[in-house]
């Protein structure tokens, strides 16, 4: 797994000062000090020397100003506003609490306050003051912008819309609440939608990097990647030493599969800003992927050093280490679990997943399981997963797919795919990472070749013989450029089990390997881990061990109708129990030469960007087997799904 790209962080139009005339004093009577006293001229002393850069010189004015006129609003306002910028925010909401006492009604400061207050994390208290911001002053551009922002942190998505949008109808040309909409479409994927404001925003900044470098992003995740590289080159032509230039391009190398050079965009991002957590986070599981592993726990514990309320880098982190009680990162984590109410639902998630990890890890199950049960509910929440259409999908292949047409014969011969399949968790890296140790073979990891493909040509019904000659000739040229000369190509999905009938259809030289296990513990090796990819029927354990004995009647009906020696079925529990006889029988069903680096497979150097990083950089072990049995009636709905059925295993 890797971090996601780190897009520059919205402005939310954050602190506002008093109006140009209010901070020069010119309110109204009953806020005047008295007689020859001016605090406007504390206020304009202060707003020069900002301007000036000099922060600290301001705020020392202002401090002296408080002090001298300790009931003049505007220029507590300001005061606030001078200490929430040098960082210290409890101070910033006490004045603003302050402010209010003196004038309650005053838009600026509910603003600034709710700004102190989102800082601090306390985000419902925040929302309330940006809302009593509006309900003065509905105009009021910046709190609807900033309303929106904590919005999205609570997780009401269809209300922060509602308020970008809000802004955005207020002053169109206002920037911040352009650049923060197209970040929030970014995030909930919605990257066609966000190139058109981040758009809107270069046609009146030209110039923005933080834009430029959203914009890249976006185009980045629509797969446009000529295109992200162009504005990422611009991005670096007006500002080359702009860190955060760096971070997005190694993300976008990453996406490329140069995870070396994107390594290198993300040292080069850390030479400029030491301080991006972020970086260090990607640096860490870039480190992780090219099999570094030493390397990758130590920028991840220099992220949570940086952002040790990140629930994320504590999340990646106890992927790739081992907790111990009382440990460092334990004691880390354990932090982390004190704050949890105060996490958004998006952050909630990640730490439940990572405290669920370091209790597994340390043996406390309940505890683990407890997390895990919430981290999944949570998740469950923001997934669209209609399992009724996703049932009715895997039940309708066998109808599609019947024996004659699977058998057809025709499509290319070529023997150059392999393609690993079976659910999540079940061995599938491991497997690959065996045969990718044979020189000749390349393992491919998740690729989405095939998904490419497919996409590309109408549904299989409506092809002729022309047809799946054309799908397996495009199939062919997409990974044939991945390994110029090799002598097969692993496509390792597990899914793609759903489309082995069109495969050998199209491909009749192809070999498909699947891997199962226990289906309990796949599915408890399924639940316990937060995937990056669309994997929604993992978050309900109901849901999921209906989707396990939907999936295992898709493989009785392949194997009924593929030809002999085309279909491997590999038993995770047997490959451990006798690991060289069956790697033996695997590479001679691929027809490929015993290489004995095979039996070293965890010493194979290549690039594994799956949930399983740490696995298949060790020697096999057995620990896995059974890991059901710990967790006790907590797994009851799931056995109640995997009893639904007369089918004993796969």
């Amino acid at each position: 797994m890797h971090a996601s790209p780190r897009m520059r962080k919205p402005a939310h139009g954050k602190y506002q000062p008093a109006p140009a005339e209010i901070a020069a004093g010119r309110d109204q009577p009953r806020s005047r000090p008295p007689q020859g006293v001016d605090p406007g001229a504390v206020a304009t002393e202060a707003a020069r020397l900002m301007a000036a850069g000099q922060n600290e010189a301001a705020l020392a004015v202002l401090t002296r100003g408080v002090r001298r006129f300790p009931t003049h609003p505007e220029l507590l306002n300001n005061y606030g506003n001078a200490l929430a910028g040098a960082g210290r925010l409890a101070e910033a909401a006490s004045a603003f609490e302050t402010t209010l006492r003196l004038r309650p009604n005053f838009p600026e400061a509910l603003n600034n306050y709710g700004n102190a207050l989102e800082k601090l994390g306390a985000l419902d208290a925040a929302q309330a003051q940006f809302r009593a911001a509006i309900a003065l002053h509905p105009g009021m551009v910046a709190a609807h912008n900033n309303l929106a922002g904590v919005l999205k942190r609570l997780g009401d998505f269809s209300g922060a819309e509602s308020s970008y949008r809000r802004a955005i109808a207020l002053e169109p040309m206002a920037t911040s609440p352009l650049f923060n909409y197209g970040t929030f479409l970014v995030e909930q994927s919605r990257e066609a939608e966000a190139v058109s404001y981040f758009e809107r925003v270069l046609a009146i900044q030209p110039g923005n990097i933080p834009t430029l470098n959203n914009l890249a992003v976006a185009l980045k995740n629509l797969g446009r990647l000529l295109e992200a590289n162009l504005y990422f080159a611009r991005a670096l032509k007006f500002a080359p030493d702009y860190a955060d230039t760096h971070h997005n391009l190694g993300t976008l190398r990453h996406a490329e599969g140069s995870l070396a050079e994107a390594l290198a965009c993300y040292e080069r991002a850390l030479a400029l800003r030491p301080d991006m957590a972020n970086t260090w986070c990607n640096l860490g599981t870039t480190r992780a992927a090219l099999g570094d592993l030493e390397g990758a726990r130590a920028a991840l514990r220099q992220a949570i050093a940086l952002g040790p309320m990140v629930a994320v880098y504590h999340r990646y982190l106890a992927d790739l280490a081992t907790i111990r009680e009382g440990d460092t990162d334990y004691q880390a984590i354990a932090r982390l679990g004190a704050r949890l109410e105060s996490l958004s639902p998006a952050e909630q998630i990640d730490a439940h997943f990572a405290l669920a990890k370091a209790e597994n890890d340390c043996r406390h199950y309940d505890a683990a399981m407890a997390h895990y049960l919430a981290g999944n509910a949570i998740k469950r929440r923001f997934v669209r997963y209609d399992e009724a259409a996703e049932l009715a999908a895997l039940a309708a292949l066998p109808v599609r797919f019947p024996a004659p047409l699977v058998r057809a014969g025709g499509g290319d011969p070529d023997p150059l795919p392999i393609f690993i399949v079976g659910m999540p968790r079940s061995g599938t890296t491991l497997v690959e990472q065996v045969l990718a140790s044979i020189p000749g073979v390349y393992g491919g990891d998740e690729m989405d070749a095939l998904d490419k493909t497919l996409i590309a040509f109408p549904a299989p019904e409506r092809l002729d013989e022309a047809g799946w000659r054309d799908l397996a000739a495009d199939y062919l040229s997409r990974i044939r450029p991945l390994a110029p000369g090799a002598l097969r190509i692993i496509n390792k999905v597990p899914l793609n089990f759903r489309y082995l009938g069109l495969l050998h259809r199209a491909l009749p030289g192809a070999k498909f390997i699947h891997v199962f296990r226990d289906p309990r513990d796949t599915c408890v090796s399924c639940f316990a881990k937060l995937f990056s990819g669309a994997l929604d029927f993992t978050y309900d354990l109901g849901e999921l061990g209906r989707y396990y004995r939907a999936y295992e009647r898709v493989m009785a009906h392949w194997r009924a109708v593929l030809p002999e020696g085309v279909l491997f079925d590999l038993r995770y529990e047997d490959f451990v129990a006798d690991f060289a006889a069956e790697a033996r029988r695997l590479v001679d069903f691929c027809g490929l030469a015993w290489d004995e680096r095979c039996l070293r497979f965890f010493a194979t150097e290549r690039t594994v960007r799956t949930a399983s990083v740490v696995q298949v950089r060790s020697p096999l072990f057995s620990s896995s087997i059974g890991r059901w049995r710990v967790y006790g009636e907590a797994l009851d709905p799931l056995f109640a799904a995997l009893a639904s059925t007369s089918d004993d295993g796969a």
